[in-house]
């Protein structure tokens, strides 16, 4: 795990983001987000979908932003940052490409707020699975999912180009 303050943000309390892989219930855990499980208070998301932190940290911005701005487009900040991962601006399109699926191995988990520890406490007894660090997202990175959702072209291989074309994805769809 680690943990990030939003300096933009710094009273909304640190960003703590997990990685888990071997996963073996992201099928319940979908369906107790579908059903809005007020437990489940963290964004989850696939992470074939996540190339780097770095990704994460502009989409919880935007998240948390938008969340004191009174203008979430979803029900809360932890679906926001799912939802601002995705370059188009159809929610249940984004929640679906972005979010688990009930095939999910591995996940990233986000949690705005709250206690590091007890945030990982709480999701040991949530999750089947087993927490590795997360300079390990390039061991469960679908490049070709990603270049095909954020629209990159099959020529650019560089991870740090790619990245930027992820970064300027998220920014412009905020502002759009």
């Amino acid at each position: 795990m680690q943990s990030f303050t939003l300096e933009p943000f710094p009273t909304r309390g640190q960003i703590h983001i997990l990685l888990y892989k071997n996963v073996s219930n992201a099928a319940e855990l979908r369906k107790r987000l579908l059903s809005h499980d007020q437990e489940l208070s963290y964004a989850f998301i696939d992470a074939k979908m996540v190339l780097d932190k770095f990704q994460l940290l502009v989409a919880t911005n935007d998240a948390v932003q938008h969340e004191l701005n009174s203008s979430l487009k979803t029900h809360n900040v932890h679906s926001e940052i799912v939802y601002s991962l995705s370059p188009t601006t159809n929610i249940s399109e984004s929640l679906r490409r972005f979010g688990i699926s009930d095939s999910s191995t591995s996940i990233v988990v986000v949690k705005v707020g709250g206690n590091s520890e007890e945030a990982r406490s709480h999701l040991s007894t949530l999750i089947h699975g087993e927490e590795c660090d997360i300079k390990d997202f390039s061991n469960f990175v679908d490049i070709s999912r990603i270049k095909k959702y954020y629209k990159i072209d099959d020529k650019i291989n560089d991870q740090n180009e790619m990245l930027d074309i992820i970064v300027g994805s998220i920014a412009i769809k905020s502002v759009s």
